[in-house]
């Protein structure tokens, strides 16, 4: 298991990078630094929503309020997918640890 990071150009009106971190405990950590915010939500508190310009990732249960960005559909679908993989990767490991 691995951690994996990425970074995505948030489709806003004013553009920041959103650095991301899937960690193999089902947690993404997120960093926007042009916005001073940073985060960890459980995979379990992520949706994924359409929206005007692309998708709306929304993570909830951020310091009681969810937090949302909004992500091109090509980016939404790859942080989606990265996810889905990791999910896979850490149910394989407890399935092997039991």
């Amino acid at each position: 298991m691995l951690i994996r990071r990425c970074i995505y150009t948030l489709a806003d009106t004013h553009p920041a990078q959103a650095h991301m971190t899937l960690h193999p405990t089902g947690e993404l950590e997120v960093e926007v630094a042009e916005r001073q915010q940073h985060f960890i939500v459980d995979f379990d508190h992520v949706l994924f929503r359409r929206g005007e310009q692309g998708m709306v990732l929304i993570c909830e249960d951020v310091a009681g309020a969810p937090v949302c960005l909004s992500l091109s559909a090509y980016d939404a679908f790859e942080l989606y997918h990265l996810m889905e993989d990791s999910r896979e990767e850490l149910e394989e490991l407890m399935c092997d640890l039991a």
